[in-house]
């Protein structure tokens, strides 16, 4: 059995502190974050980042979570038969296990 997908701690704190950044209104922090996020989006591993945050990151405020979640189900949408077969994998059971969080934001 394989060993399941564990987020690198520096890589995970770096999406952490842009998912927090993502939630100010100045235009600039949004440009610059958009940017930031549309580079991550080249690796496949950033939606099994964006999926641990959702789920697994309980310390963090539930806007991040949910920012986490909602970015996640946009790539998706948009890019998931790009997706590598394992990163599928991660995504559908973290989702899953997601449906049973406390915060309805999360669940949703």
């Amino acid at each position: 059995m394989s060993v399941p997908w564990q987020p690198e701690p520096s890589a995970l704190h770096q999406i952490v502190q842009l998912l927090k950044e993502s939630q100010h209104s100045n235009n600039e922090t949004q440009r610059t974050v958009h940017e930031r996020l549309q580079t991550l989006n080249q690796f496949p591993d950033f939606n099994s980042y964006l999926a641990y945050v959702m789920v697994h990151l309980k310390s963090e405020d539930e806007p991040t979570r949910s920012v986490a979640g909602l970015i996640l189900k946009n790539n998706v949408r948009e890019y998931y038969l790009s997706f590598p077969d394992q990163v599928k994998s991660y995504v559908k059971e973290q989702c899953l296990s997601a449906i049973g969080d406390a915060s309805a934001l999360i669940r949703a």
